[in-house]
């Protein structure tokens, strides 16, 4: 049986084909397209040639692109059967918020247009995000002196928290970094860190647990990992899922997997870490609001002799 790639354990539930592929991801990702198979008959030629009637046919007719989904019984993690392949994946994210980016998503989503200048960047998420992010933070970290933060995969790093250190940030993107953080294009100049933050990374991969294990790696001695994530599906539907309720579909968009809380908390103990705090809580973004899971995991304390106490 194939292990979660959450958790690893081995008790995965198979869901069947009820993951709804966006166009979007089925197009950059794997380079296909829903549509009508091309006809000899000169009058469906004609007729799909005429774009309000195009449109209606594939309302009427049109059918989605489904994947086989699977849930881990052990943490309730939801993630696609079959791991799309990093390559693949990389090619969704290559050129990220850009204006080709936009413009490819737009024609796939129009609603998208009015929506593309906010996502990430207008005023209200970065000062609800780091705003919210630092006083979350407040008591349980303890500031030494050379405290130092790294955003692995933050893009240009504006959603550091409001705390004092060196801010860095370690992204293989070319958008500049935000003022005041240090941009690291490759791993081989990353050193190690006090406290680093997986922000709205993780449902993103098809590999979570190598991937947090990964960033875990560059901490200090008792330094602390941070992790957001968003909830989209309620504890109340994932206990449907599990239960094999057929009503319930997962969307396969930029998001590929699906987090609870219990998931998250498997997720840092199965990398080795100890579970400081970790809370579910609405967030307004301007644009949306939306529930995210915020958990605040330590690394162990190596003893002088090289040996975890």
């Amino acid at each position: 049986m194939k292990a979660c790639r959450n958790c690893e354990a081995e008790t995965m539930n198979d869901l069947g084909f009820i993951g709804e592929v966006a166009p979007f991801f089925l197009k950059r990702v794997l380079n296909l397209e829903c549509g009508f198979a091309p006809s000899a008959h000169p009058v469906k030629r004609f007729l799909r040639r005429i774009e309000f009637l195009s449109k209606t046919f594939q309302r009427i007719y049109g059918k989605s692109a489904l994947i086989e989904i699977e849930i881990c019984t052990t943490c309730s993690f939801i993630q696609t059967k079959m791991p799309f392949p990093d390559e693949a994946i990389a090619r969704l994210y290559a050129d990220y918020r850009s204006p080709s980016y936009n413009r490819e998503r737009t024609r796939y989503e129009p609603e998208y247009a009015s929506l593309a200048s906010q996502v990430g960047s207008c005023t209200h998420e970065i000062q609800a995000r780091t705003t919210g992010l630092s006083r979350w933070l407040t008591g349980k970290i303890n500031i030494e002196n050379d405290f130092s933060m790294l955003d692995y995969g933050g893009a240009d790093g504006k959603f550091l928290p409001d705390l004092p250190g060196e801010k860095y940030v370690f992204d293989i993107s070319d958008i500049a970094p935000a003022m005041g953080v240090t941009r690291i294009r490759d791993e081989s100049g990353l050193g190690s860190y006090s406290y680093i933050q997986l922000a709205h990374v993780l449902e993103h991969v098809s590999y979570p647990l190598l991937l947090t294990k990964k960033a875990a790696s560059f901490l200090k001695d008792a330094g602390y990992l941070y992790i957001e994530v968003p909830q989209e599906l309620s504890d109340d539907a994932i206990s449907r899922l599990a239960g094999g309720d057929e009503t319930i579909k997962v969307d396969i968009h930029e998001h590929i997997n699906r987090y609870s809380v219990k998931s998250v908390t498997e997720l840092l103990r199965a990398a080795h870490l100890s579970v400081a705090s970790i809370q579910a809580e609405e967030v307004d973004f301007g644009w949306t609001s939306a529930t995210v899971i915020r958990a605040l995991a330590r690394r162990p304390q190596t003893a002088q002799n090289g040996l975890e106490p």
